[in-house]
């Protein structure tokens, strides 16, 4: 299964391996399509992922439990 989501990294959470953690910790294969970050602002990145419903749906819980707001893209 694949599914787009667009994450928007707060400032003070930038700097943080967010991304590498939740694709080690839930088997998921990341294409980063598009980013945008800057230490200090927000940051965005358009990011698609590979795996199983059920590693990408607990990958999604975990950014989200770390209050990184995203966008689920068709």
């Amino acid at each position: 299964m694949q599914k787009k989501i667009r994450l928007y990294i707060p400032p003070d959470k930038v700097r943080e391996p967010i991304i590498f953690k939740m694709v080690t910790k839930y088997n998921l294969e990341p294409n980063v399509i598009e980013a945008n970050i800057h230490q200090g602002s927000i940051g965005e990145v358009l990011l698609e992922l590979k795996g199983t419903p059920v590693d990408i749906e607990s990958g999604i819980l975990f950014l989200r439990e770390l209050d990184i707001k995203l966008e689920e893209l068709p």
